[in-house]
Order: C-alpha cells, then structure tokens, then sequence
C-alpha cells in the first residue's frame, strides 16, 4: 500500500502549519496542529515499526531522572536519538517524560527537600512519590517544561506533548498503589489535586510549548471520576488555554464497565481526547469480549481523534501482529481525518462522540 504525504512527509505538515498559522483568527497568536490517527506507543528506535504504511507517528518517553540527573543538567541524548530516527523515516512524533514515584529524580527530595509519601507499585515497596502540590515540585517541573520546549518547540514533526505528573508512574493520572489515608495525612484534597493538576503542570506544559498540543493523562481517582471530570473540563474551559490542553486515556480497551464513570465523563466531553491501547492484541484477556476490534469501535465512539496501539501492532517481522490490524489502523485513520483533520487549537468544535462528527 503506497504512503500517502500527510503520512510520510514531515515538509508537508511543515507547510500545512504555516499555512494554519497564518489563516488563524486575529483574537489567536497560534493555530496549532493536532494529530490525528495511529502512532505506535512506543518503539521509535525499532526500523521494522516503520514499515507500516498506516504509522503516522511514534510516542518518544524517557524518564525525568535521566533527562536531568543532576539539578540544572540536562542529558538530552537519549531523546535526540528517537528524535533524529523518527524523523528519518518521515513521521511525527509525540513525548512524554514520566515523573512520579518511578522516575523523579531523587535530587528532588534528596537535595531540594519536595515533600513525599512512601508507596508500593507494581509489586515494589518504598517508592517514594513526591506531592503533587508541593511548592518545590512544582517548579521543578516547570523549569523541565521550559528546557524541553527550548530544545524542541521549534520541530514541526513534534505533535503531542503529554504533561509530567506527580503520580504512580510519573505519566498516567492515577494513583494505584497509593494509601489515600496517607494521602489526605499528607495534605491530599479534591481540590488541592485539581488545582495542582490545572495551575502547576498542565499551565507550565502549556505556557512552555506555545505552539503544540497538550494532553494530561486521566484516570478515575480515589474510585471516583469526579476529580478527572473536574481537570479535564475546567481545563477546556479555561479561554487563556486556547482549547490546546486535551485529555490523554492510556487504558483504551473496548470495554465500558472498567472506569464507566469516566468513560461516561469522555463520551460528553467536548474537547480532544488522545489515546493510547491498554496492551497488545494478542493480550486478549484486555479487550471487550477478547477482540481487539472494539477498541477501534470505542474509540469513534467517544470521540477520539488519535489512538496509540503497541508498537507489535506496526512491526514488519520477528514478534507481531503480521499486519492483522492494517486494516482496521487504515479505517481509524481515515474515520479521524474526517472528524478531525487540520482543527486549529483556537477553532471551537463540539463532537457529537456517537459518531465522532463535528458541529462549528
């Protein structure tokens, strides 16, 4: 199957920017591109991912503490690497850079004195997870989003920033393996988490990368989806924000009683929603009724323009799909541009998810 240009051609999105750029209303500085389609999750050092001729893009991740091993200094190699082999072979691609409990730094508590509870994850004890809304914290990672918006800002192939967070994994808004009872000894509330979700991460991502799309990861929190709900709304809503900041689901699975409440929440919400699949698809045990199909199915249903499957879905050879999906990737993708093509961040559009169509 040829590539198409707007799939391959990273001078054509160039081209289209510059062209939004300038069409943009005058009550706006920025018209910004926002992806659509299928990107792998990860994999962007792998040469066999892009043989896919339904890939648009790669997700690039690295953890905070080897970004910045030391206060101030910054290591950018490891990035720059899947960057410059992202951009070889002609895609987009998309960062995130994990904080939280896995991948602070610990200069951050160690040095600096950011305030912390101790947790368990993934089988693992003595974690330790830096406050959300501690003063320290916040400002370290505001300076993270400054140097990352300095060194990358200006790539047109970068689509999609995702915002650090104080959370389990440092990526993902939730909070599993966490004691809520030390949580709220520690100073958690409702409304202290939103605001620390709302001023100190996704206003320092959004005000450092003027010029790109934003996503802030959500899950239910404290077995609730009232404290997501809250942030990803508030945030749309919030006109100095120019409708950039969108909401990431990394737990696209097709089924509609893990985190109902939420996915309730996602379907009536009017803004962009980013998504990544929750494994792979020979993981059948994960997905509504063990196929993989409905999460493509799910995905049109709420209203998403962009799906991250795992990078065995994309692979030419070795361990993967065998192209099982191409198919079903190539439907997606043209179902997004549809909906979604060329959206600039400062233009107001209302989905009406059980379609996926747009009102203006």
């Amino acid at each position: 199957m040829a590539q198409s240009m707007h799939q391959k051609c990273p001078t054509y999105w160039l081209l289209t920017t510059l062209f939004l750029s300038l069409a943009c209303s005058a009550s706006s500085a920025w018209a910004v591109y926002k992806p659509t389609g299928v990107f792998s999750s990860s994999g962007a050092s792998q040469s066999n991912i892009y043989q896919n001729p339904e890939l648009r893009g790669v997700l690039i991740r690295t953890g905070w503490s080897k970004l910045e091993p030391r206060p101030g200094e910054f290591d950018f190699s490891h990035l720059d690497a899947q960057v410059a082999n992202a951009q070889k072979h002609g895609v987009h691609w998309s960062l995130a850079v994990a904080g939280g409990a896995t991948a602070s730094p610990a200069w951050l508590i160690d040095t600096l004195q950011a305030d912390f509870v101790q947790i368990s994850f993934r089988g693992k004890s003595r974690y330790r997870l830096p406050l959300y809304w501690d003063p320290i914290a916040q400002a370290r990672l505001a300076l993270l989003a400054q140097e990352l918006a300095e060194r990358y800002q200006g790539d047109p192939t970068l689509a999609l920033v995702y915002v650090t967070q104080m959370t389990s994994n440092g990526i993902e808004g939730h909070l599993n393996g966490v004691d809520m009872n030390t949580m709220r000894e520690a100073g958690y509330t409702d409304d202290k988490w939103v605001n620390a979700c709302k001023q100190a991460f996704a206003r320092s991502f959004a005000d450092a990368f003027k010029n790109k799309a934003i996503a802030i990861e959500l899950h239910e929190l404290n077995g609730s989806a009232a404290v997501p709900t809250r942030i990803m709304n508030e945030l749309w809503a919030d006109p100095s924000l120019e409708k950039r900041v969108g909401v990431g689901l990394w737990w696209l699975s097709g089924k509609t009683h893990y985190q109902a409440g939420l996915i309730d929440a996602l379907t009536a919400y009017p803004g962009d929603i980013y998504a990544q699949v929750i494994g792979r698809s020979d993981q059948s045990h994960r997905f509504e009724s063990g196929d993989y199909s409905h999460v493509f199915e799910q995905a049109k249903q709420i209203g998403i323009r962009y799906i991250e499957p795992w990078e065995y879905e994309f692979r030419s050879s070795g361990r993967s799909a065998q192209g099982k999906w191409n198919s079903a990737m190539a439907d997606f993708n043209q179902w997004a541009d549809t909906h979604y093509r060329d959206t600039p961040a400062n233009e107001s559009a209302t989905r009406c998810p059980a379609s996926g169509t747009q009102k203006k």
